[in-house]
């Protein structure tokens, strides 16, 4: 960057703010969309923010816009320092009715017995003093734990452009003006207005409370707001406002939330007031009882006594009622066997953030747990498969096949796919061990074939110059309907010299809507009965290894069968008309092996009397082999199979 840039960067900074103020007021579309369209639209933001709408920012401006226009993190609340930490542990009922206790026992100790009489309240006080120290300390040091583990958390990785370069940087990396690429799953990190879309739709319940998805497009409504969530579709955006300027950020800098009690700290109030109500009433009860019998009765054995002396004993006996009722033990054993719970629990890798949190996890008697990431390591790779009507049994080397049938099939995996696969992390340091593997960026299963066509399996295929020339989400470009756990499939469209229709997803939906499949030499051949049978025994021999089964296939020629102008028709009417009548090319299966330590951690649980469940898209049979695998599925043990529509 020349010092010319960095001077016009200096200038326009003023400029940017206003402009970016006038375009990104809440609950103000209309205004935001005028302010926007007087500005030149997306094309007159992208050339005041220095942004090429393909390439990005230069990255040499990036330390320049972080200290003009602020990094994207988000303003978290002030910790409390341990004597704040100390001070609110005498907000519990119990120590207070303790403390109250103990100071009037001192005192009418001392007056009673001067050598003794001392004793038993700095005993509670000192019981006390231990149980405030410990539970502020533990805390003090949980807060602070709980605040890195938050802190990696968040450090999310973001896919961005940067010049000309695509790349992923951590989500407190962004600045203003970052080119930023949205898949649907993806999290919105920052403010900013579509540039390139395809099929976007966005969740914006988190901000504000309307549970329908937005459809968002560069004419109508082109603001993406940080803390939504895109539901479908794709997107590249340019990022307007950040961390503590964003809407999210705004709105978390004015949100305090109050800690919510424990159940076990609920309880020890209850108990606490009620021993005091109790002790209290059985106090007084005395006192009266014993003033009544010197004023009323006074036996012989009081002739002697005055008053008020018989009144002093009859409020330091009250007062012994009191404190013996309450038990000054309690709190302190509380305290340390949570403390040495949360130690325990901590050495297992699960952090308690506030003490008497660890008696909420402790009941616990149900664990649902999802399978992909979770159970299994979500390191997808592709095992076994057929192609071109070519069984493949470990998917190393190149097939017989024609290579009409392989350029469809690379083309499918290619195209039909939001996922990245980038280069291995090199260490500067030699002797630094790290991961040798590939780095995936978005979809484990289709990074798992995009692999697989980069492969001496593919000839070293190269996937990203293939989706480079589809011109995805560009005006007249392919359109790509993205991946959903709601249809188990994605569909691509993409245009050449006739357009050509490509289809993936899960491989018994896939199957239904075939009416063909491609045989070894690339020809389309009809699906018999007795082929479809062959292809849904094979699926059914995938799932019971517990492999992902996943089905590619393709429609040529599709401009012909719809009137719709295919740059422009909706995920509907592609679902209703094109979507049928397809061409099989591969079955594959897909492998994600358990965690090492799964086994051992249900069987873990079951011996505690917690009751596991594995919760999964999968199909039926692939999750029954995987649940049998970790020992969630074992005899007497059920399922249920849900149908979401």
């Amino acid at each position: 960057m020349t010092t010319q840039d960095k001077q016009s960067l200096d200038e326009k900074a003023t400029s940017i703010k206003d402009l970016v103020r006038l375009i990104n007021e809440p609950q103000s579309l209309p205004l935001n969309l005028e302010h926007l369209k007087a500005a030149g639209g997306v094309n007159g933001l992208l050339a005041l923010l220095g942004t090429n709408p393909d390439k990005g920012i230069d990255e040499d401006t990036v330390a320049k816009r972080r200290s003009l226009f602020g990094s994207n993190t988000l303003p978290s609340t002030p910790r409390k320092s341990f004597w704040q930490l100390f001070v609110d542990t005498f907000d519990d009922a119990t120590l207070q009715i303790l403390i109250v206790a103990a100071m009037v026992s001192l005192i009418i100790g001392i007056y009673d017995n001067p050598s003794t009489g001392y004793v038993e309240g700095c005993a509670i006080l000192a019981a006390c003093l231990i149980v405030s120290v410990v539970t502020a300390l533990n805390d003090y040091q949980k807060e602070t734990q709980f605040r890195e583990l938050s802190a990696a958390n968040d450090d999310v990785d973001i896919k961005v452009f940067r010049s000309g370069e695509f790349k992923t940087i951590p989500v407190g990396d962004i600045v203003l003006g970052d080119l930023i690429s949205l898949d649907a799953g993806d999290n919105i990190p920052c403010d900013g207005v579509i540039v390139a879309h395809d099929g976007l739709e966005i969740d914006e319940s988190a901000l504000t409370g309307e549970p329908e998805d937005i459809d968002k497009d560069t004419e109508n409504d082109p603001f993406l707001l940080s803390g939504c969530t895109a539901v479908a579709g794709t997107a590249r955006f340019v990022a307007i406002a950040v961390g503590k300027y964003s809407q999210w950020g705004i709105i978390k800098s004015r949100l305090e939330k109050e800690q919510e009690e424990t159940p076990l700290q609920e309880k020890l109030d209850d108990m606490a007031a009620m021993i005091g109500n109790v002790g209290i009433a059985a106090a007084a009860a005395t006192f009266i009882a014993m003033m009544c019998i010197k004023i009323f009765v006074n036996p012989d054995y009081l002739h002697d006594v005055s008053v008020f002396h018989h009144a002093l004993e009859a409020f330091i006996i009250g007062v012994t009622i009191v404190v013996v009722a309450v038990p000054e033990g309690l709190p302190l054993a509380v305290t340390i066997s949570l403390a040495f719970s949360t130690k325990k629990m901590l050495a297992d890798q699960n952090l308690i953030r506030v003490l008497a949190a660890c008696e909420t996890m402790g009941n616990a008697t149900n664990i649902c747990s999802d399978k992909t990431g979770t159970l299994t390591e979500n390191r997808m790779t592709v095992v076994q498969g057929i192609f071109a009507n070519t069984k493949d049994v470990n998917c190393v080397q190149p097939l017989a096949i024609s290579v009409n049938a392989i350029e469809t099939i690379l083309e499918c995996i290619a195209c039909c796919s939001t996922a990245r696969v980038l280069p291995a992390p090199q260490s500067e340091d030699s002797h630094e061990v790290v991961d040798s593997r590939q780095k995936v960026v978005g979809n484990k299963t289709e990074a798992a074939m995009l692999i697989l066509a980069k492969s001496a399996w593919g000839n070293n295929d190269d996937v990203d110059k293939r989706r480079e020339n589809a011109n995805f989400g560009k005006e007249g470009g392919s359109r790509l309907f993205p991946f959903s756990s709601a249809r188990k499939r994605m569909t691509v469209l993409v245009k050449k010299d006739s357009w050509i229709l490509y289809h993936k997803g899960a491989a018994e939906i896939v199957l239904e809507n075939c009416s063909s499949y491609m045989d070894v030499d690339g020809s389309e051949k009809p699906l018999t009965a007795e082929k479809r049978a062959f292809f849904k025994t094979v699926i059914a021999e995938y799932a019971s290894k517990a492999l992902r089964c996943v089905a590619l296939c393709h429609r040529k020629k599709i401009d012909s069968v719809v009137r719709t102008d295919l740059s422009k028709i909706s995920l509907a009417e592609t679902e209703k008309k094109l979507e049928k009548d397809m061409c099989m090319h591969a079955l594959v299966g897909i492998a994600d092996p358990l965690r090492e330590d799964v086994v051992d951690a249900v069987a873990t649980c079951q011996r505690a009397g917690i009751f596991v469940r594995m919760v999964t898209g999968d199909n039926i049979e692939t999750a029954c082999a995987i649940a049998k695998q970790a020992g969630i599925l074992t005899k007497g043990s059920y399922f249920a199979h849900v149908l979401v529509h």
